[in-house]
């Protein structure tokens, strides 16, 4: 990566950097990859998730950046069910405060027929939708930009999308910061092929599943060395396995590096009472 992001991948010395992300132009996404590797890489827009990891996996990107959780709406599913099967590794994460606005053509609000956005920042803006346009249909699109696109392209099409898409897509804001929750942020992950050393204020991935065979208070079981050693998990969130009914992969960060003499042999212990157990990242916790 850049010297912007703190981390560097010493394979692609010669050229720019290589870093595909959920487009298209003018999306939430590019202004992440922005954030984390500045203008210098070689931003590819690609139009799914899953995409996304096959890119870099197949090696024709060095890294990828795809959304994780909001604030408000909370986890983005489809990123962490591709780690179920992907072998790739979270390398870095980006906070990003996200605004989103009311843009169009138009000039005026009632000319408004229709508005356009991707599902999340739909949700984002539900209250100030049902308060503020509540006669104008609202179509759910594959993103912001495309929204933005058909905005541009269609009367009587507003979108609500960013800055970014605003500018690219040359729309009107009619509407600034409409999104319901002033601290609305989105988390990306950066995700690569390799681990990185510590940097000093790490974070840690996990993906487990309990023994199925020990009983009663398996996750207990499964998490306890965490608590006993004082490792300090940030964040856990279930998922099914696809591999049976009823059955459940956990999804944990924790605070320190896998490498941290701290979290090495803590990790070792959790390990011995899971029936899965995969490290997928441990990386720098993002900057505001």
């Amino acid at each position: 990566m850049s010297e912007k992001s703190g981390i560097r991948d010493d394979s692609s010395q010669e050229e720019p950097q290589k870093v595909a992300f959920l487009g298209p132009e003018g999306t939430f996404t590019q202004s992440a990859v922005l954030k984390q590797f500045g203008h210098s890489v070689r931003a590819l827009s690609v139009t799914t998730i899953e995409e996304v990891f096959h890119k870099v996996e197949g090696g024709h990107a060095d890294f990828g950046v795809v959304p994780v959780e909001n604030s408000t709406e909370g986890s983005i599913t489809n990123t962490l069910d591709m780690f179920l099967t992907s072998p790739l590794r979270i390398c870095g994460e980006v906070e990003l405060r996200i605004r989103q606005h009311l843009m169009g053509c138009m000039q005026e609000s009632g000319d408004i027929e229709r508005i356009c956005s991707h599902p999340q920042s739909l949700a984002q803006c539900r209250a100030w939708l049902a308060q503020s346009m509540p006669d104008v249909e609202v179509i759910p699109v594959s993103s912001n930009a495309a929204a933005a696109r058909r905005a541009r392209d269609e009367v009587g099409t507003a979108a609500i999308a960013g800055d970014a898409a605003a500018e690219v897509y040359e729309l009107n804001t009619l509407f600034a910061n409409i999104e319901d929750h002033a601290d609305n942020t989105t988390r990306f992950l950066v995700i690569g092929r390799k681990l990185f050393p510590p940097s000093g204020s790490d974070k840690t991935s996990l993906l487990l599943s309990a023994n199925g065979t020990q009983g009663a208070g398996v996750l207990h079981q499964l998490l306890d060395p965490l608590a006993k050693n004082g490792i300090n998990m940030t964040r856990i969130e279930s998922r099914p396995s696809k591999r049976r009914k009823w059955d459940y992969v956990f999804f944990v960060d924790i605070d320190g590096h896998a490498e941290d003499d701290k979290v090495r042999p803590t990790l070792r212990e959790v390990e011995q009472h899971a029936n899965l157990f995969r490290v997928i990242g441990a990386y720098p916790k993002a900057v505001g």
